[in-house]
């Protein structure tokens, strides 16, 4: 006869409680930001953190891995990894990406999408940097600080029917490699 209501604050936060252990990280690339990439979907086959002397520490490896997608804050998306803790004590600056030459792709606040297998990796910058202590939290959420989308995106199908689609200028995945 008697059951709790599932959706009762005092339920919700001890259900969520344990998820706030972790230390959140927001991760940012310039060229996305400049080139207003809302999504990006990677092939990754490696994932490394670069501390504040330049040195590369490979965190994971991922065989045969298909598409991550990455979306931006505002999607309320984010990527979680206790893999990041197993790194030596110190503080770190960005963490690479390295892609497949296949499955790549960039989705920009318009709609737009574009293949990004040109690039055999990504670097991210870690918004006030971070640092591996003992005793720090037992993982960390990753979020991607990309542009949102656009709302008219929604509309282009049908603009592009009546105006007709313009050239294209350049974007990110053909304008430049790392």
């Amino acid at each position: 006869m008697w059951s709790t209501v599932p959706y009762v604050p005092s339920v919700m936060t001890a259900a969520y409680a344990a998820e706030t252990h972790g230390t959140e990280l927001i991760l940012k690339n310039e060229a996305a930001t400049a080139h207003h990439v809302s999504e990006m979907s990677l092939n990754i086959t490696k994932f490394s953190a670069i501390d504040e002397h330049g040195n590369e520490h490979f965190i994971i490896d991922f065989p045969g891995q298909n598409p991550v997608t990455l979306k931006g804050i505002a999607s309320g998306n984010f990527i979680r990894s206790k893999s990041v803790l197993s790194l030596p004590q110190g503080k770190y600056k960005a963490f690479r990406f390295y892609t497949a030459g296949w499955g790549n792709q960039f989705i920009y606040r318009d709609g737009v999408a574009e293949s990004a297998n040109s690039f055999n990796r990504l670097d991210f910058q870690i918004e006030n940097g971070f640092t591996v202590e003992e005793g720090n939290a037992p993982e960390v959420k990753l979020w991607f600080d990309f542009s949102p989308y656009q709302w008219k995106r929604h509309f282009k199908p049908l603009t592009d029917l009546f105006i007709g689609s313009k050239s294209q200028k350049p974007r990110l995945a053909n304008s430049f490699g790392n």
